[in-house]
């Protein structure tokens, strides 16, 4: 919840640069506060609740979107433990918006934090507004004594669909008989992951299709929209589940009018292959038993090379 405050706070530290530059030309408190900055740096790398928390003025808090305080070093400390636990490594970038001085020894912050998660598939790129509150103690530094989160931006359809990256690129698969060829790519205007497969039965039938793979903001979740050759065609919603991998609920409607459905799941199996496994499978009312087979991405195609 607060991994991007945490990041926030270093942006906070090395701007009060600026803001001692207003209120002292003392260089050896700018050069602090640089220090400062740094070991802001080396504490967040490490993981380092407890130094990080010391940034804090003793009877400081923070306060999350939804109105959640969290008050004093120890509870701080508590929640950047919780952070480090359970929410992914990333990087951070900071827009700042202002730097206001409004009292002797008082500044207020206001920015923006973009978290991107270090792993594609560990989630969208998060950005939110905050605002955070500096003193300055007796001694000349400055600590936090108030960081607000404000509101998190919305992330573009593009960012959100970083954590469907995964799929760019060419894939083969043999299923009983059946040899089917795709490949992924980003939509001309990077809001769409759209792809297009060749399918080949028996070595005789042939026929192709698309897949367009989007951000359903309404529903907060990945949803596709496939069409087929024949005239077939079918949507589905994805769902990241629990061991990272990834499972679609697809419903489709063939050339004929039949109706279909099944839930597949995605899972890594080496560094250049997929295990698709079928379940729940449904076709006119009947069901059907499961399957499971291997996708293996395509190594890129020689410079040069011909493509035919």
């Amino acid at each position: 919840m607060f991994r991007t405050h945490s990041v926030l706070f270093f942006v906070s530290l090395a701007a009060c640069q600026t803001i001692i530059a207003a209120d002292s030309d003392d260089k050896k408190l700018q050069a602090s506060i640089a220090e400062s900055a740094k070991k802001y740096e080396t504490l967040y790398a490490a993981r380092d609740a407890h130094g990080l928390a010391g940034l804090f003025t003793v009877e400081a808090e923070l306060i999350d979107s939804t109105g959640t305080i969290f008050h004093g070093r120890e509870s701080i400390e508590a929640e950047y433990k919780s952070t480090f636990a359970n929410e992914p490594e990333g990087k951070i970038s900071i827009e700042l918006v202002s730097i206001r001085p409004v009292a002797v020894g008082l500044v207020v912050e206001d920015g923006v934090v973009t978290f991107t998660p270090s792993e594609k598939k560990a989630g969208p790129v998060e950005r939110t507004r905050y605002t955070a509150t500096h003193v300055k103690q007796a001694d000349g530094t400055w600590l936090l004594a108030s960081v607000r989160e404000l509101e998190q931006d919305r992330a573009t359809p593009h960012e959100r669909l970083q954590a469907m990256a995964w799929l760019i690129g060419e894939w083969h698969e043999e299923v009983d008989g059946t040899s089917i060829a795709t490949k992924w790519n980003w939509s001309k205007d990077h809001n769409f992951l759209v792809s297009e497969f060749t399918v080949v039965e028996s070595r005789e039938k042939k026929w192709h299709g698309s897949n367009r793979l989007g951000w359903d903001a309404e529903r907060k979740q990945f949803r596709s929209w496939i069409f087929d050759s024949s005239g077939g065609f079918g949507e589905g919603f994805w769902n990241e589940d629990d061991g990272g991998g990834w499972s679609v609920n697809l419903s489709a409607i063939d050339a004929d009018g039949v109706r279909s459905s099944s839930k597949i799941q995605y899972t890594s199996d080496g560094a250049n292959a997929i295990r698709v496994t079928q379940q729940d499978r449904v076709r006119a009312g009947i069901s059907l038993p499961g399957s499971s087979h291997r996708i293996v991405r395509q190594p890129p195609t020689p410079a040069g090379a011909s493509t035919k």
